[in-house]
């Protein structure tokens, strides 16, 4: 290996050193510039034809996923609403009723049954044309129709069976309707809403041609064909219409099925692979599955269709390389002839500067021997050696002239050394100023920083006293503090302000040092002064950062509380009056998240200007922070004024802000207290403001309240309510009563609601409207909600054991539960399992303003309680926001029609149109409907007219205890029950 390596450097370096060397610089730049240029596009050319197959290649398959993701999202789109009008026919109650009779009713209500499901399904189905078949099928696969017991086809007993086997709602499938045609089938399962079990099946037969039309909308190239492949039979299901592909119920390339069987059942069910066609070609081929089912969609592009583009790219590259072979020949002859013969100038011109310079000829002439046969760097390298020694010489020279001169410079040098330290000891401390006193008080030196401070050059500064430069009403005191220190011998220290000439003000801390001669006499003073503008400067930037807020530029709370306790001493001496203001801007919040947080910020700043423009100059506005503002208002002679500020401020901030493009509208909710009229102490007095506050806000904003004793009791009654509530759920002062939810239809008592109540040691039987709110804004609410949903648990089980193996029982759910308890829902469930019973057996009752508060993560939460099997109602429906699109979206079993609309049913027709509207509404999406605050007959036969499945109020009962709601009940669903057995 060693040999090898030896020989591979002899032969480059004779062939670099001996025969190149040999050949002049232009023929071989000649060579070199043909090669360099070629060697690029030959290369580029190549990499160019590979890339751009590549991407021609990458292109087709980014391509072809898209267009069959299209393809599979239009397809999904389309049973998606096949399967929502399927929906809405099998949720019905009309369906559900009607397969019950049919499954096990008398033959006669049977037969009424079929008849009716027949035309239920001709309704709905009879004018769509995509639909080849429809069937309705009960739990044993049996047609319910008007022929009793019609034979399936084999193709659908078989689509039939796989949609059993697959336990889904909803199965998509297709079969071989005998002639060699494939039928596109829909299996829905029929579950009875209230017992949840399977009693039948509606089977839809779709045209094939409903899907083809997807194709058309498609943008697909020349020769591309796309089908829908079912991978349980190996058949191709549906083709475009445009011929290009292959026929329906054809087999796919063996390759394309291999590879959707591997990646499929591994769980990856969209690719794009290379592969072989049937005809021998080859294909790039691209896959999607149909979610749900075991469709994929398929697209297939030959692969001479995609590389005939890269052929015409090498055609070009090689036309190109030619063309540039034949300019590189033209262009490196100009380009290497300038550049050797400047080189060629150069030699010679290095000759004659050799000559001039003294170089000794070596005996070796151009153009003979060695040298005439070398190339022109060579003769050039060869001239300059001669350079070199002659230069060599001249330097030994000049070396001999250096060495003695260097010794005079260096005598020379420590002399300046030796001056250059007396002065450098005046200028170390150029940071601070330093002068020079003598006696007469007239300024001998001065350095470079006292010039700068001053403001004058070294001459104007000397020879003046502290009075003529810099000036100023302290320069005496400052010749005074010289004259001490001449007069004593001793030094001192002291802080002085000036002015210099540009106005600013400077503070300078000034120590003054005695200078003595020999002879003990105290002949001048030296002062240094240090500048302490930049520590007075910060000091001041602290306080007011200590003191006013950032934004607004008003006092903030620690100057407020500061200047409040002035101008409450200066009342006391003055007997006069002080009033206390707290502002709280209304509706700020909404502009803040709705407009972003700068653009509130803008807004406070102008509501604290308009609040200062309605003040007097002695007045003290100051924030609080976030949306409080406080005013003060000292030396009252008349507390009418006070009055008058109030309405100035309020007209003043219900004007239009102009917050950029956006104009915006808020107003203000104003405490006022007076001091010392209604407190003499001062924390007592920012309470009684914010409680006066605090009732301007809940009497409907945009007012002012002047402070009451009576708010002070209530905020101390509050105070102690929420201190008993917290003591109460361990104490067992809370009771669960149930009020009956009575079946309109049959009079039957199947449902109750779970209301808390709260038997207060002192104060009684407490409403819920009194306390709920305070549990929610303490949080107690999570704890007493757990507690009355684990009652109803307990109670709903005693009572399906004793008595309706059905009944169920409702929960009111607070928002501040969604909000704020995340594990709610599981824990719920848990404590269901835990006690052996379903999900069915409890409701939960939210507001519908619930749905619209997207931050509360309310479609994971709710499906927590649906994955549980617990039933969701909406309560006080109507009373506030909703939107239909949450009814659906949120799968709903019941809603209830608030009590404001039932109340006037029967005299007020609006209320009527109302409630009507709201049960067609509600069964056309599948919902029940209860109603609340059903007090009289009238009211409870009108809502059974309109079709209302369900109503509770006091015409029933009004809530009662557990041990009072099972002997009021169940003697009446044993009667009823007996009046249906003799019915039948």
């Amino acid at each position: 290996m060693n040999s090898i390596s030896a020989l591979l450097r002899r032969a480059s370096n004779y062939l670099c050193q001996e025969l190149l060397r040999r050949v002049e610089i232009r023929y071989r730049l000649i060579g070199a510039f043909i090669l360099l240029s070629l060697l690029p596009i030959i290369i580029s050319g190549c990499i160019s034809y590979v890339k751009s197959i590549a991407a021609i290649k990458e292109n087709a398959e980014i391509f072809s996923k898209e267009v069959v993701r299209q393809v599979s999202r239009n397809i999904q789109l389309r049973m998606q609403q096949i399967e929502t009008e399927s929906n809405l026919l099998v949720l019905s109650g009309r369906v559900q009723g009607a397969l019950g009779k049919a499954a096990n009713a008398s033959a006669t209500e049977q037969s009424e049954a079929r008849q009716d499901l027949a035309r239920m399904l001709l309704d709905h189905y009879g004018s769509v044309d995509f639909i080849n078949q429809k069937y309705l099928l009960d739990h044993e696969g049996r047609i319910l129709d008007t022929q009793a017991f019609a034979q399936l086809t084999t193709g659908v007993t078989t689509l039939v069976g796989l949609a059993e086997r697959a336990h889904e709602h909803t199965y998509w499938g297709s079969y071989d309707n005998g002639v060699g045609q494939q039928n596109l089938g829909m299996v829905r399962a029929i579950y009875d809403k209230s017992s949840n079990t399977k009693i039948g099946n509606l089977v839809l037969v779709v045209r094939p041609e409903y899907f083809s039309t997807i194709f058309n909308d498609v943008a697909s190239g020349s020769g591309t064909a796309i089908y829908v492949f079912d991978s349980r039979n190996n058949k191709i299901i549906v083709v475009p219409n445009n011929g290009s592909s292959p026929n329906a119920g054809a087999t796919p390339a063996p390759d394309l099925i291999d590879d959707i069987a591997r990646h499929g059942a591994s769980g990856e069910a969209s690719r794009c692979i290379p592969m072989a066609g049937k005809g021998g070609g080859r294909y790039l081929a691209a896959y999607a599955n149909i979610p749900g089912t075991s469709w994929f969609v398929v697209s297939m592009i030959p692969e001479r269709n995609l590389t005939a583009e890269a052929q015409a790219v090498r055609n070009q590259i090689v036309l190109v390389g030619i063309s540039g072979f034949l300019l590189s020949i033209f262009l490196a002859y100009f380009i290497s002839n300038s550049i050797s013969a400047p080189l060629r100038d150069l030699v010679r011109r290095m000759h004659d500067t050799g000559e001039d310079a003294g170089a000794v000829e070596d005996g070796v002439q151009d153009g003979q021997g060695t040298v005439g046969g070398l190339d022109e760097l060579a003769r050039l390298a060869h001239r300059f050696e001669r350079m070199r020694t002659a230069i060599r010489q001249k330097i030994q020279k000049i070396n001999e002239i250096n060495a003695s001169l260097e010794q005079t410079v260096v005598d020379r040098t420590a002399e300046l050394v030796t001056r250059e330290r007396e002065s450098r000891t005046l200028i170390e401390n150029s940071p601070d100023t330093i002068t020079r006193y003598d006696r007469e008080l007239r300024r001998t030196y001065a350095n470079p920083a006292f010039c700068s401070s001053a403001g004058c050059d070294l001459a104007t500064a000397l020879g003046k006293r502290p009075s003529e430069l810099p000036g100023g009403p302290n320069a005496l005191v400052y010749e005074k503090r010289i004259g001490d220190v001449i007069a004593t011998g001793k030094s001192t220290q002291f802080e002085l302000r000036w002015a210099a000439k540009d106005g600013q003000e400077y503070c300078t801390h000034i120590r003054i040092t005695p200078e003595i001669d020999r002879s003990g006499r105290i002949t001048s003073v030296l002062a240094v002064g240090r500048d302490l503008s930049d520590r007075m400067a910060f000091e001041a930037t602290i306080w007011k950062q200590a003191n006013f807020d950032a934004l607004t530029g008003l006092p903030n709370r620690q100057l407020f509380q500061d200047r409040l306790s002035q101008e409450a001493t200066r009342v006391r001496r003055s007997e006069k009056r002080m009033a206390l203001m707290l502002i709280d801007l209304d509706r700020f919040k909404e502009v803040n998240d709705s407009l972003g947080h700068d653009t509130g910020d803008i807004l406070l700043i102008e509501a604290g200007r308009r609040i200062t423009s309605c003040v007097r100059d002695l007045d003290t506005v100051a924030r609080l922070g976030g949306d409080e503002f406080t005013v003060i208002l000292p030396d009252l002679d008349d507390i009418e004024a006070v009055e008058t500020t109030v309405k100035r401020i309020n007209r003043k901030l219900t004007e239009p802000f102009k917050l950029g493009a956006d104009e915006v509208y808020i107003s203000a909710s104003i405490g006022v207290t007076v001091f010392p009229d209604d407190t003499a102490e001062l924390d007592a007095l920012f309470k009684n403001a914010d409680q006066a506050m605090y009732a301007a806000k809940n009497a409907g904003r945009n007012r002012f309240s002047y402070f009451t004793p009576d708010m002070q009791l209530e905020a101390q009654t509050r105070l102690r309510l929420t201190s008993d509530l917290r003591a109460a759920l361990s104490r067992n002062q809370f009771q669960v009563l149930y009020q009956p939810v009575v079946d309109l239809a049959t009079g039957r008592i199947r449902k109750a609601e779970a209301l808390i109540r709260w038997l207060h040691p002192e104060r009684g039987m407490i409403n819920p409207l009194d306390f709920i709110a305070l549990a929610e804004d303490t949080g107690l609410i999570i704890p007493i909600g757990d507690w009355v949903f684990r009652q109803a648990v307990q109670q709903v089980r005693q009572w399906r054991e004793q008595y309706d193996p059905s009944f169920q029982i409702s929960v009111n759910m607070s928002p501040v539960q969604v909000r704020q308890d995340s594990g709610m829902g599981a824990r719920w469930h848990e404590y269901l399992n835990r006690e052996g019973m379903p999900g069915q057996s409890v409701v939960v009752e939210i507001t519908e303003g619930l749905l619209l508060q997207a931050e509360s993560n309310i479609d994971e939460k709710l499906l927590d309680f649906r994955l549980a099997g617990i039933g969701i109602s909406i309560d006080d429906f109507g009373t506030g926001y909703s939107s239909l699109a949450y009814l659906k979206r949120f799968d709903i079993d019941y809603l209830k029609i608030d009590r404001s609309f039932v109340q006037n049913l029967s005299v007020d027709e609006n209320n009527q149109v109302l409630c009507e509207a709201m049960v067609v509404l509600a069964h056309k999406l599948g919902i029940q409907v209860i109603a609340e605050g059903v007090e009289t007959v009238e009211q409870r036969d009108f809502l059974k007219a309109m079709g209302c499945d369900f109503a509770q109020g006091f015409v029933y009962s009004r809530p009662i205890p557990a041990d009072r709601f099972a002997p009021l009940v169940w003697p009446l669903i044993a009667e009823g029950a007996a009046d249906a057995q003799r019915r039948s």
